[in-house]
């Protein structure tokens, strides 16, 4: 009797390499089957889906709020325990608001960013702050700087987040908690956006070593100071300076600019470098004394760049002539 295989047409007599991609196929075709009966069963997923982070949009906010072209941002971590800390803290910039109320800008601060539409427009500006205070803490520290406000302060209302006006040395600003540790600091006028910031995930992460970033658009005109300042040409369009610290006490300061041709970002290098030399020289009798050594400013294409070590006597040196033309 003629077995089953030998009574099937040739045709369809498989050999055992097509037996094998037969199963193959089988198998595939299986699994299919069963991934696709699993996805259209609603069976809940074991695996809890993560949230999507926080967006790192607060500069952005701020900058919006204020029509912020002059920006500087903080790492307050890479800032710690480096004597530019003190140099920072003998010039008084926060205790106006921070002194009597228990927040430490080095041990406290993980952040900073401010935001003006010019350097000679402090009263414009936003602040926010990325901190690291306890909700007990962050809340005394509120009264204390309620306490001290003169005339009077007051707990805003109506803000969609909690927040206080006070009066510093005759300079109302409106403080909001926005984030359990976010602070923002707005003039009373743009009070009522401190409420974008909900939801924010603070600053982007720096991508080197850098400790502050410093960043003008237009910084002919937004970063005019007195006359005594060194100016900077009109055909500039972007200034940016990324501060570096060291371990000796000093620092590395990298400046690039956006000149509008690589023609003009020569004599763009240039007019700096003249105005570095004015400002940070003078003359007694027939010497020049010069205060620091001038940063040297190069073309590179339509890019004006500097890169110049700080060493720890020259930062005193910058601080002291800082503090004698800060205003009080």
């Amino acid at each position: 009797m003629p077995s089953v295989r030998q009574g099937l047409p040739d045709a369809m007599r498989a050999s055992p390499l097509r037996r094998s991609l037969l199963r193959l196929a089988a198998i595939g075709l299986a699994l299919l089957a069963a991934s696709c009966g699993s996805a259209s069963s609603g069976a809940p997923v074991s695996a809890e889906t993560a949230p999507p982070p926080k967006p790192r949009n607060a500069a952005a906010i701020a900058q919006s709020i204020a029509g912020g072209k002059v920006s500087v941002l903080v790492y307050g971590d890479r800032t710690r325990g480096h004597p530019i800390m003190g140099r920072l803290a003998a010039l008084d910039l926060w205790g106006p608001v921070l002194t009597g109320t228990g927040l430490d800008p080095e041990r406290d601060v993980e952040r900073a960013f401010v935001t003006a539409p010019r350097a000679d427009a402090a009263h414009e500006a936003v602040v926010v702050v990325q901190h690291s205070v306890p909700p007990d803490r962050l809340a005394s520290g509120l009264d204390a700087l309620l306490s001290r406000s003169q005339p009077p302060g007051a707990r805003e209302s109506g803000l969609g987040v909690p927040a206080v006006r006070v009066t510093i040395k005759g300079h109302t600003r409106v403080v909001a908690t926005v984030e359990p540790d976010f602070l923002v600091v707005l003039p009373v006028a743009r009070a009522r956006e401190a409420r974008r910031f909900l939801g924010t995930g603070g600053f982007p992460d720096p991508t080197g070593d850098e400790a502050a970033i410093a960043a003008a658009i237009d910084p002919a005109r937004t970063l005019k100071g007195p006359r005594e300042a060194p100016r900077v040409p009109p055909t500039l369009r972007s200034l940016e300076a990324t501060v570096t610290l060291t371990k000796d006490g000093g620092a590395t300061v990298a400046l690039d600019g956006a000149s509008e041709t690589p023609e003009l970002a020569v004599r763009d290098a240039a007019f700096l470098n003249e105005e570095i030399e004015r400002a940070t020289s003078f003359r007694i009798a027939i010497v020049t004394v010069r205060v620091v050594d001038p940063i040297v400013f190069f073309a590179e294409g339509d890019r004006v760049k500097s890169n110049r070590r700080v060493t720890p006597g020259e930062l005193d040196k910058l601080f002291g002539l800082l503090s004698a033309v800060l205003p009080r």
